[in-house]
């Protein structure tokens, strides 16, 4: 059967501030015009090209606020990620990161879009400096163990994963991700054993049983791997890695 099961995930943060900031060396119409941009270029519920210019005329108009210039920065950054555009993501994360280089979250989605650009070794550097900044956050420590695993250092990436889950152990992904570490490593009991875990965490996620099953018949345990991959199928009618491994079984 196949090998080298990957799934990735990248959970891209966000700033919590006020949708309206002071700006306090503006003033009048051009600073409540200013914080008006910005609470469109931050509205979740708008249009993403509507989004983009109003964070970009915030990024024009609010010369003597860096802070506000750099929140901008970071939300063009992820809209331009979400929508697919990951250089100009690259490049507005730089941007914010110029303005402050202790902003961690800059760092943890400018990881993400290299991660996802295929620049693996560029995201496990922002991943490390995120994690200086922030080193109890279970998700970048996730995040770079993804990057390692797919770069195949994947002794790094199940340390960084077991990070992750001493950090947090309800995150059913840290989980997952190492059981695909150690599945890869050709260690399936370990495999099996995280897989479940992540099920425990989410019992519905099909990923995980059409894993789990997969390591069962690398195992020769079928019977189990045919229920692992029926119940992938209940929840995912069209799952293709379940419906080949039970081919595979014969049914």
């Amino acid at each position: 059967m196949e090998s080298g099961w990957c799934r990735n995930q990248w959970r891209i943060k966000l700033l919590m501030a006020a949708a309206v900031v002071a700006v306090p060396l503006a003033a009048g119409a051009l600073a409540q015009g200013i914080a008006d941009q910005l609470a469109a270029c931050k509205d979740e519920a708008g249009l993403a090209p509507d989004r983009i210019t109003a964070c970009t005329r915030v990024i024009e108009l609010a010369t003597d606020d860096e802070e506000m210039r750099g929140e901008a920065y970071l939300q063009r950054g992820v809209i331009n990620e979400t929508t697919g555009n990951r250089e100009a993501a690259v490049k507005d994360y730089t941007e914010a990161l110029k303005l402050d280089a202790t902003n961690s979250i800059a760092y943890f989605n400018r990881g993400n879009a290299y991660d996802q650009l295929g620049e693996h070794d560029l995201a496990i550097a922002d991943y490390t400096e995120a994690i200086k900044l922030e080193p109890s956050d279970p998700d970048i420590f996730n995040n770079r163990g993804q990057a390692y695993d797919n770069k195949g250092e994947f002794d790094k990436a199940i340390a960084d994963y077991t990070e992750s889950i001493r950090l947090n152990a309800d995150n059913p992904r840290a989980f997952y991700n190492r059981g695909l570490a150690y599945a890869n490593k050709g260690d399936h009991e370990r495999a099996i054993t995280d897989y479940g875990q992540a099920i425990k965490l989410e019992p519905r996620d099909a990923e995980a049983y059409a894993s789990r099953g997969a390591a069962h018949e690398e195992l020769g345990n079928d019977d189990a791997a045919r229920a692992d991959f029926r119940k992938a199928l209940e929840i995912v009618p069209d799952h293709d890695d379940a419906k080949e491994g039970l081919e595979r079984l014969g049914n």
